[in-house]
């Protein structure tokens, strides 16, 4: 179990009120790198959880048995994706209810996986495995999402501001965002003088550094700016560059440096130093990191680096979006998970009894044929379930093609039936024929009409109709694609919001899905328009141009 077996090991609580399987989970966690924590209810599970939330201190999985007395596992996966401070806690089951209907519950209510009691060993090692794999590719997800946003924002200081030092505030406000650290300074070297200034810091605590001067070569930030070179030290004290008269001057306490030039064709005009990271050692990723902010830095002292620059970065952002896009894909599949298990298993059902039905001793061969062509057309069906939650979720391949917007729709309304029939949402097709075909990505444009519909349906709590209406603009210039609710509705200032990364109404929401739809229609040289107010639903119209102009 590979994974598990990691520097940092999980935590895992087990929630379990029967002693002998307590015992079973024990032993089996013995068997890997873990912390084991154990709650024998569902009310002292959450009393553990929050306490521990309250201190800083993360729980990474919970064991949770469903057949508990008072508060059952259903109750408690519900209590626990409802808190903030929880949700983000993976959750497998372990449960003796065998039937879809029990899993799919639970996995509709947040829960990450299922495994059946009794289980062998190796099979919830497995599954421990897989969703902490899971697990850490989010949160580098968000991480890198975060890295990425103070990037954007650095560069974006660098090409609208000619005002350097308000560029130097900008870079140390990006580098505490993403590297949290204890301290850190930006120096420039002084042509004049040939010393080194310190110009910015990152905490007003610093502020007896400002302005001070040092010769290149001295301590490690001197020593970087005359070789060049960057420097990654985890203990300083072995450091023969570290000057520890420093510290016990201010009284400041140096555990960890990361340093890197400022570099502008080759020639070394500065360097950004910063101290002792919050959450562990400094590593590569943290020296790539500071790297890339030395090179926006230098840009803006000197912008014959520029295009360059901005070039490397755009390539750095296309990936992450296409790698958000694939993300947004795997939510998307995630709220329709329990819906399309239940789409799933209609169709299984409707083969185990036609097929137990044909095997009947004595059945007419007519009566037989019957049978067999019925399962054979649920068959059928099934692969096309199949199949199109394949086309959805794969990564795009290829660019655009003409593509009719109506099948779109219908698509994207197969895919969501299921939740759209549990949610009680009623939907009022007016699909105009005749449409010309647009050039698109069909599988984007299909997530973005799905995240509008999943994200209608969840705005009708209660149900309601959602009205979906295509028809071509009157220059013929735009299809247009409507979605009309009759949900909860938004003010003025969600709106404005909406589109914003990170921006969510919704207690579980990651704040992406709207922002890569936005991103995807303007890619596509289209628009996304929105009119809501509270209490009086929201209506989206998704254009898309019929002349080529995707980006």
């Amino acid at each position: 179990m590979s994974e598990v077996q990691q520097s940092s090991p999980p935590r895992i609580l087990i929630v379990e009120d029967d002693v002998e399987m307590l015992e079973l989970l024990q032993n089996i966690l013995a068997l890997v790198r873990c912390q084991v924590h154990i709650a024998r209810s569902g009310e002292e599970a959450l009393t553990f959880l929050q306490r521990e939330a309250a201190a800083g201190r993360e729980v990474d999985l919970i064991l949770l048995d469903i057949m508990m007395p008072e508060m059952d596992g259903y109750e408690m996966i519900a209590r626990v994706k409802a808190d903030p401070a929880l949700r983000n806690t993976s959750i497998i089951m372990t449960t003796a209810l065998n039937s879809v209907s029990d899993k799919t519950l639970g996995l509709g209510l947040g829960a990450d996986d299922y495994i059946t009691k009794p289980f062998d060993p190796r099979e919830l090692l497995a599954r421990i495995d897989a969703v902490m794999r899971i697990r850490r590719s989010e949160q580098a997800l968000r991480r890198r999402n975060r890295e990425l946003a103070a990037l954007i924002e650095i560069n974006r200081m660098v090409t609208s501001s000619l005002d350097l030092d308000e560029v130097l505030e900008a870079t140390m406000r990006g580098i505490r965002e993403i590297l949290q650290v204890e301290a850190g300074s930006l120096v420039l070297l002084d042509e004049e003088t040939g010393r080194l200034v310190f110009r910015k810091t990152l905490s007003p605590e610093q502020g007896w550094v400002t302005g001070r001067t040092i010769r290149p070569g001295e301590g490690i930030v001197g020593y970087v700016v005359q070789s060049g070179e960057p420097k990654l030290v985890n203990n300083v004290e072995r450091d023969p560059h570290f000057l520890a008269e420093v510290d016990e001057e201010t009284g400041f306490t140096s555990r960890a440096i990361l340093c890197v030039p400022l570099t502008i064709r080759n020639r070394v005009i500065g360097a950004i130093e910063v101290i002792n990271k919050l959450d562990g050692a400094f590593t590569e990723q943290d020296l790539e990191l500071l790297q890339a902010m030395a090179a926006s830095v230098a840009v803006a002292v000197d912008n014959a680096n520029l295009y360059s620059e901005l070039a490397d970065f755009a390539k750095e952002l296309e990936r992450s979006q296409a790698q958000l896009v694939q993300a947004e894909k795997m939510a998307a599949i995630g709220r329709l998970a329990a819906s399309i298990a239940h789409e799933i298993n209609n169709p299984l059902q409707a083969i185990h009894n036609s097929l137990h039905l044909s095997l009947r001793e004595g059945l007419e061969d007519d009566k037989r044929l019957q049978y067999l062509s019925m399962a054979q057309a649920e068959v059928q069906r099934l692969i096309e379930i199949v199949q199109r939650m394949l086309d959805f979720y794969r990564p795009s391949r290829g660019g655009a093609v003409p593509t009719d917007v109506n099948s779109i729709v219908e698509n994207v309304l197969t895919l969501a039936h299921k939740r759209l029939q549990y949610g009680g949402v009623r939907v009022l097709t007016h699909l105009a024929p005749d449409l010309p075909p647009v050039p698109v990505v069909p599988d984007q444009i299909t997530q973005v009409f799905l995240n509008i519909v999943i994200n209608a349906i969840e705005a009708m709590p209660s149900g309601g109709d959602l009205r979906l209406e295509t028809l071509l603009s009157g220059d013929g210039e735009w299809v247009l694609t409507s979605f009309q609710d009759t949900g909860q509705g938004m003010s003025p200032e969600q709106i404005t919001n909406l589109f914003e990364p990170f921006y969510t109404t919704k207690p579980t929401g990651t704040g992406l899905g709207l922002a890569i739809s936005y991103g995807i229609i303007e890619r596509h040289g289209g628009a996304i328009e929105v009119s809501s107010r509270p209490g009086q639903g929201a209506t989206f119209v998704v254009k898309l141009p019929v002349r080529p102009a995707l980006t």
